[in-house]
């Protein structure tokens, strides 16, 4: 017989963004993922309100479209900046390496 694999428990929860209720499922072991989901309903909806004062012709659609647009080009900057910093570590590793090699050769002149 095949073995069946014991599904974890989830807590449903409720986000709304632009006032459409969206049901979700988390884990258990999971649920203190809850108040970043929390966060992202807030952040989303007003990113969304502000879309909707700024620009008069934007309906829910548009305005959601803008905010994820702009949400995608936060992330693609934050993640070429995480490339930029790591390659800055490196450079700065293999400087500090060169320069202790540097000082204890004199420290043994």
């Amino acid at each position: 017989m095949a073995e069946q694999k014991k599904q974890e428990p989830t807590q449903a929860i409720q986000l709304k963004i632009a006032g459409k209720p969206y049901k979700l499922r988390l884990k258990v072991s999971e649920l203190e993922k809850e108040e970043i989901y929390r966060m992202a309903e807030r952040e989303i909806n007003a990113i969304l309100n502000q879309y909707k004062h700024t620009f008069e012709g934007f309906n829910d659609q548009d305005c959601l479209a803008m905010a994820a647009l702009g949400l995608c080009i936060n992330n693609i900057a934050i993640a070429r900046q995480s490339e930029m910093d790591s390659e800055d570590m490196k450079a700065l590793d293999e400087l500090s390496q060169r320069l202790d090699k540097h000082l204890n050769r004199l420290s043994r002149q």
